[in-house]
């Protein structure tokens, strides 16, 4: 997979850009805000339908503008797509796939796969389950577009729910109005936890075997799913097992949730443990274990894309080699080599790689120097 050119009109701090880019390593430089994190975040961008920064597709439009277009061109085995995407200030936004609109983003995302690196996916390891479940779902969604859905679906639930639990706090007689709730909540809630736990059944054993690569096979690294149950049965469930748990959990959290008047359980509170050695790294890595565990997990990520996709995505690496050290970099070189194109930002003008590539400086939102 190759994402091999990029047209911008009033994104973030670029007023128009157009530029073919290296099938290889593209480097990308410049001081700080400059604008170049928002090339990366273009790219991705057109991969997910949505910002890995920002919350609001509003905030990417050039402060002076009422529009944002991002257009690209994708290389893939089973055929070349051109991709676009504008958004107005009104909140309208169109997505295209060689130049037909796309009505749900669903049908959108999944042609152009990437992988991000910043220095806030080091945080995945030692900061809040929703994080972790952020960065897994995000994976799942360009793996699995239906997923979206999926997700999109049981958020109007859990919504739905928590309005209804907060109407009939101490209203007995109308909690069998909850059934239905229940219903849907189990049955979707389900679906999505199901899900979750075939895919890291599958980026498990990827992330162990990049660990024990980096720690010379001293530190042996385990995903563990945390949801309605702790155990081995819970990791085995089929679907009917696991609806049969949630609905059980459920009742029992009953009076808890009229009280609080929120959904407890499902999906939207889950978590999965990173264990190395049997030991919480979140609890006991030092950083330097916690950075190896966030390195192993998004190198796992390019090996399960390859492995569902039959190619590789497209590896962003936004100033990330900052912030590791000589023998993380060393090893996350590696294992791009030759075979992943690769996009690095970096304020160091004198950094190099040895691959084939394109080499950017950018000032203020222009490439002021390009060299190949």
């Amino acid at each position: 997979m190759l994402f091999s050119s990029l047209v911008l009109r009033n994104f973030r701090n670029y007023t128009s850009l157009q530029i073919e880019w290296s099938p290889g390593v593209n480097l990308i430089c410049g001081l700080n805000a400059q604008g170049k994190s928002n090339l990366l975040e273009a790219v991705s961008y057109l991969s997910t339908g949505s910002s890995f920064r920002s919350g609001k597709d509003e905030e990417l439009i050039r402060w002076d503008q009422q529009f944002f277009y991002i257009q690209g061109t994708v290389l893939r085995q089973i055929g070349d797509y051109n991709l676009s995407v504008g958004y107005t200030r009104e909140g309208r936004k169109v997505a295209k796939v060689n130049g037909n609109q796309r009505k749900k983003l669903s049908e959108f995302i999944g042609i152009l796969n990437t992988v991000i690196f910043s220095p806030e996916d080091l945080d995945i390891v030692k900061t809040s389950p929703a994080r972790r479940r952020k960065y897994l779902d995000g994976e799942m969604v360009q793996l699995f577009p239906s997923y979206l859905h999926l997700l999109w679906q049981y958020q109007k639930i859990v919504f739905q729910r928590n309005n209804l639990l907060k109407e009939l706090n101490g209203k007995k007689n109308k909690e069998s109005l909850l059934g239905v709730w229940n219903e849907q909540l189990v049955d979707t809630g389900s679906r999505i936890i199901k899900k979750r736990m075939e895919v890291l059944k599958k980026l498990g054993p990827l992330a162990r075997l990049m660990h024990r690569k980096i720690t010379g096979g001293l530190e042996e690294l385990e995903i563990v799913y945390e949801g309605l149950e702790r155990d081995e049965v819970l990791k085995a469930a089929d679907l009917n097992s696991l609806k049969e748990i949630f609905l059980e959990r459920i009742e029992k959290a009953r009076e808890e949730e009229l009280k609080r008047g929120v959904t407890l359980i499902g999906p939207h509170r889950d978590d999965f443990r990173l264990m190395i050695n049997n030991n919480d790294v979140k609890k006991f890595g030092s950083q330097g274990q916690q950075r190896t565990t966030a390195l192993s997990l998004k190198l796992a990520e390019l090996e399960l894309m390859k492995a569902e996709t039959s190619e590789y995505p497209v590896l962003l690496l936004d100033d990330v080699m900052s912030e590791l050290d000589e023998s993380r970099r060393e090893h996350l070189l590696q294992v791009i080599g030759h075979k992943v194109q690769t996009f690095i930002t970096t304020t160091d003008a004198d950094y190099n790689y040895s691959g084939n590539q394109l080499k950017l400086k950018i000032s203020q939102g222009r490439i002021i120097n390009a060299s190949r």
